[in-house]
């Protein structure tokens, strides 16, 4: 600050009333808190008799801007490509630190200093945002840009229910590919890829012959651990008769007087030489027989 006038004082032998004038300059430093006072003394007596004095002051700015906000952590979900629009923005506005200066305006920089991955495109990116003033003090302070997976995957394609006709053979293999593809389900995640897991136990319900079904839940899960879950049913039905390997043959016996029923009833338990078979399971026979023709005598 520049010094009173009052602050330099002269005397003389021969004259007490000293006239005691002062001129000052300055000239700037090579920034806006550093310059260079100079205060010349000029004291002259009643008789014109002068003599000079100077005083030189430097001021010199040595101290760092003051953080008065410090940075913030910022925490933003995965959009898996770096999530670059809200880091610029981030460091844009120094991560919300503010900084003032008592002698000039203040600049900010940043430097990343450290980044760690975790799942799928998430990281931990700490910054080091330095305000720095005029004269070259500079102040630092470390937040963190942390980019976050809580989103599930999505289900682009819930799994289907698959029903095929029951087989002596093949439906194991159908099934087997059934859950290997998921059901035919399809999901995406932003943030990394995707496993596939389901909770089947193994085992088709009990149903009529070899047919059965099960409920399958299939569940997306992504490299964080999120899960999203599709479910689908896989049948095996019966809608195939059986089929005849041979017709049931007439029987034609001579009367014995007695209704021929031993060769009547053998005839029909041997379901008149007819034979079945079917893909999924036993054949079980039955017949409409409700009685003999009325012919002549005991015939019919």
């Amino acid at each position: 600050q520049p010094l009173p006038n009052d602050l330099a004082t002269a005397d003389d032998n021969c004259d007490n009333l000293v006239d005691v004038a002062v001129v000052e300059t300055e000239v700037l430093g090579n920034c806006a808190g550093n310059k260079v006072i100079t205060k010349v003394w000029t004291a002259t007596d009643d008789c014109g008799n002068s003599v000079e004095a100077t005083t030189v002051i430097t001021v010199v700015d040595n101290t760092p801007p003051t953080i008065t906000t410090a940075p913030s952590n910022t925490e933003v979900e995965c959009d898996g490509a770096g999530n670059s629009n809200e880091y610029n923005a981030w460091i844009a506005s120094n991560g919300g630190g503010i900084a003032t200066d008592n002698c000039g305006t203040v600049t900010w920089s940043t430097i990343v200093v450290n980044e760690t991955t975790d799942c799928g495109s998430t990281l931990t990116r700490e910054v080091s945002f330095t305000a720095t003033d005029d004269c070259g003090n500079a102040v630092s302070e470390t937040a963190l840009f942390i980019i976050i997976d809580n989103r599930p995957p999505v289900i682009d394609m819930a799994a289907a229910n698959m029903e095929i006709e029951c087989a002596a053979f093949g439906n194991d293999q159908a099934l087997t590919d059934w859950l290997t593809n998921n059901g035919g389900a399809d999901a995406s995640d932003l943030c990394g890829g995707i496993g596939w897991s389901n909770d089947y136990n193994g085992q088709l319900s009990d149903d009529c012959g070899n047919t059965g079904s099960a409920t399958v839940t299939f569940t997306a899960t992504d490299q964080c651990g999120n899960t999203a879950e599709t479910t689908a049913t896989f049948s095996i039905i019966d809608t195939a008769p059986p089929v005849i390997q041979q017709a049931a043959t007439d029987f034609e016996v001579e009367c014995d007087g007695a209704g021929n029923q031993n060769s009547l009833d053998n005839w029909l338990l041997a379901n008149g030489n007819a034979l079945a078979t079917d893909l999924c399971g036993d054949v079980n026979w039955s017949n409409n027989f409700t009685g003999l023709s009325d012919d002549c005598g005991e015939t019919g």
